[in-house]
């Protein structure tokens, strides 16, 4: 999970919460298992009455749905091109059936809406940094409850490229969920970044006690393991999460710098560019290779109290107490 962060056009995905959600299974019943119900416990735990969350396509379900309506928190997602909705049922008072009364109306597949597109609306927005112009329009239909209407908004590009977007908002107009839904890509690049910037998931951490497999297992189920076992696979885990989520706190802070003291990190960047960004802010590099281009300056006034100087003081002492030749008895 991030937090989109910027001001103008310099946005960045600022990671908060990195968890293994897939491949550890601890209990014997499936909930656990469920990437869904996952996502929208981290979702619940994590953000705020108010909030928006934009998911992918795989989180566009009726767990997630739910759950986000009962914390009072808003979904805004790509649904799949087959998405089958209801419409608004009318019961006939004429007509008396015997069993569970229907709540439900007529299914329509939101795909065959594509087929007219003549009346819909035109506007150019900017799509992945580019201005691309397409076609869209709002419906709203029964999806994940006979009483809750979800509004669907459905596009297409002069590509012939079409998407189906639905946020449960119904204060949103179309062209907001469009251009709300296209600042997910930044998450992407937050994970690129936090990969082949400060190599955030470049850990090694093997665990002896496990006996070698040919092939990677799909899944590790904790009960097959005896209580030490499990302790330890779940302290490796844990190894991961921390390795991972120190990495996205250090690309917070450069996100934070390149955010807050832009005209300071040019000032002191190294290189030269023949062209700067519109927006006149750094990326997450161009602020580490000032910091690297000035980290002698800033250790040597750094205060003696400082959590560094503990612990390259702790790393000195390590290594002479590693040096010192034992007396065997």
């Amino acid at each position: 999970m991030g937090l989109l962060i910027g001001l103008d056009s310099a946005l960045f995905v600022s990671l908060i919460a990195l968890k293994l959600h897939d491949g550890i299974i601890a209990t014997t019943d499936g909930a656990e298992s469920r990437l869904t119900e996952k996502m929208a416990q981290l979702c619940v735990t994590h953000m705020g009455q108010g909030s928006y969350a934009v998911l992918d396509a795989y989180y566009a379900c009726r767990v997630v749905l739910q759950r986000f309506r009962q914390h009072h928190l808003h979904l805004i997602s790509r649904s799949r091109i087959s998405t089958v909705a209801r419409a608004e049922f009318s019961a006939n008072p004429q007509v008396a059936k015997r069993g569970r009364p229907r709540q439900w109306g007529a299914k329509i597949r939101l795909r065959d809406l594509f087929e007219e597109t003549d009346s819909w609306l035109s506007e150019t927005v900017s799509l992945y940094g580019q201005p691309v112009s397409l076609v869209y329009q709002c419906f709203q239909f029964y999806w994940d409850s006979p009483t809750e209407k979800v509004p669907f908004v459905l596009t297409q590009q002069p590509c012939g490229k079409r998407m189906i977007l639905l946020s449960p908002d119904l204060s949103l107009t179309g062209l907001e969920v469009i251009e709300t839904y296209t600042k997910r890509f930044k998450i992407e690049v937050a994970f690129r970044t936090l990969v082949h910037l400060l190599g955030g998931f470049a850990y090694r951490f093997w665990l002896k006690a496990l006996d070698k497999i040919a092939d990677w297992p799909d899944s590790m189920y904790l009960l097959d393991y005896d209580t030490d076992i499990q302790t330890q696979i779940l302290s490796k885990v844990e190894a991961f999460e921390r390795f991972v989520n120190l990495n996205a706190i250090a690309l917070g802070l450069l996100q934070v710098l390149a955010l807050e003291m832009p005209n300071h990190i040019w000032r002191y960047f190294p290189g030269w560019f023949r062209t700067l960004p519109k927006h006149g802010y750094p990326s997450e590099r161009i602020v580490r290779m000032a910091l690297q281009d000035q980290q002698e300056i800033v250790l040597s006034k750094s205060r003696p109290a400082l959590l560094l100087n503990k612990l390259l003081a702790g790393k000195i002492e390590q290594g002479k107490t590693s040096k010192t030749p034992s007396l065997a008895a």
